[in-house]
């Protein structure tokens, strides 16, 4: 059985695999999602070498009366090509997990994952059933693997939800969709019914009839229970799980991640709102790790708890979100300069400040640098910085054409 042959080799291709994806942030949501980033090639691996069982079945045994169920005889062949993906799949994750300082992976991408390989699993061995090896095997390799990297590379962009692949989920704020979760599965299973009946006993034009109805009529319904989504497969996380912390009136609530470091982000985020109110700046006095839509002000996404990062994230979550403008908007570029000036008045150290604002890049590709601006905005009066923030802060949230002027005026 090649499956077994190969399973060493796949194995640790699919962990050396999971060393070159992104960590994700002592999240195991996010660690299990990024490892199905594995599925184009051991999803081709399953495929394949299901298709090489089914070949060795195609003359001899699939067309003659047999003791036991076809259904049977197909599932103890492909068998191996799935538990062998599987283990794949698991090394990759228990890589990230371990890089992500995460410690349980999530049950319902690994789920979805095993259907997706039994489904391809099926595909391949009636490929092997249905034509010669020369052919069933290449097929095997190419037909998941254009599943899995070019559905998700194709417009519109949540056609990528029905592959089962969640690798752009989720961060701390986020939960995977239940939505996509459903459709990934009814997709599946149109996969995997198209494969059963087109190796079944029907004459020929009826069962491939029968067999692109059983693929289309799932896939449909998958797809219309993911339009509209965004490129992510998330939805909000339960803010009831955020662990909340007051202190000097301002109220920290972070995710269970980050619990043990909370009272070291709630030291900084004290004294950076101390220092903006001394510059004028009014801070929000709840300071969440809830995304955006649950906490439009004051949501920070937090790496670490150095204070570096902590200011900067605050810097980051004071900025008001930009409008999804149909053409761009030339006022964007405002948006380092606001967060260049509310990090340096939150007490960013100067090698900070030069690191993350060093040079913002403006129009036509020319380099701009705000920390200029910001020693400007030191020597001026509390009203002329308010005042120089509403101008950004207009510029950043509209449409309109506007000339990139961001002077500080007395």
């Amino acid at each position: 059985m090649p499956a077994l042959w190969l399973a060493v080799p796949i194995v640790l291709l699919a962990g050396a695999y999971g060393i070159a994806l992104y960590p994700s942030d002592h999240y195991g949501l996010g660690a299990t999602a990024m490892a199905s980033g594995v599925l184009p090639f051991v999803g081709g691996f399953v495929a394949a070498t299901a298709a090489w069982e089914g070949a060795r079945l195609r003359r001899p045994v699939w067309p003659m009366p047999m003791v036991r169920s076809r259904l049977a005889v197909a599932m103890w062949a492909v068998l191996p090509s799935v538990l062998v993906g599987v283990a794949a799949v698991l090394a990759a994750t228990a890589v990230l997990l371990f890089r992500s300082d995460a410690t349980v992976p999530d049950a319902r991408v690994l789920a979805v994952v095993a259907v997706d390989l039994v489904a391809w699993a099926a595909v391949g061995f009636a490929l092997g059933i249905l034509l010669p090896v020369p052919v069933a095997i290449p097929a095997g390799i190419l037909l998941p693997f254009v599943w899995f990297a070019f559905v998700p590379a194709m417009e519109p962009v949540w056609l990528r939800h029905i592959t089962g692949m969640f690798r752009d989920c989720c961060g701390l704020s986020e939960d995977l969709s239940g939505a996509a979760v459903l459709a990934s599965v009814l997709a599946d299973l149109g996969i995997l019914l198209a494969a059963a009946v087109a190796v079944g006993s029907r004459p020929a034009p009826r069962r491939l009839a029968v067999s692109a109805l059983a693929l289309v009529v799932p896939v449909v319904v998958a797809a219309a229970l993911v339009a509209g989504m965004t490129y992510a497969p998330v939805s909000p996380r339960d803010a009831s799980l955020l662990d909340c912390r007051t202190s000097s009136g301002t109220t920290l609530c972070v995710w269970p991640e980050h619990a043990p470091e909370a009272d070291a982000i709630l030291s900084t985020v004290v004294a950076v709102e101390g220092r903006w109110a001394a510059a004028g700046i009014k801070a929000p006095p709840l300071v969440t790790e809830a995304g955006r839509s649950t906490a439009p002000a004051g949501s920070i996404p937090v790496n670490s708890s150095a204070p570096d990062d902590v200011v900067f994230a605050l810097a980051e979550g004071l900025v008001p979100t930009q409008p999804d403008c149909e053409f761009g908007s030339t006022g964007g570029i405002a948006l380092d300069w606001l967060e260049a000036w509310y990090a340096a008045a939150g007490g960013m150290s100067p090698g900070g400040l030069e690191e993350d604002f060093g040079h913002a890049w403006g129009l036509g590709g020319t380099t701009l640098d705000p920390l200029p601006t910001v020693d400007a905005l030191w020597k001026v009066s509390v009203e002329a910085r308010q005042a120089w923030v509403a101008h950004a802060v207009s510029m950043l949230t509209t449409c309109d054409e506007v000339e990139q002027d961001l002077t500080v005026h007395p």
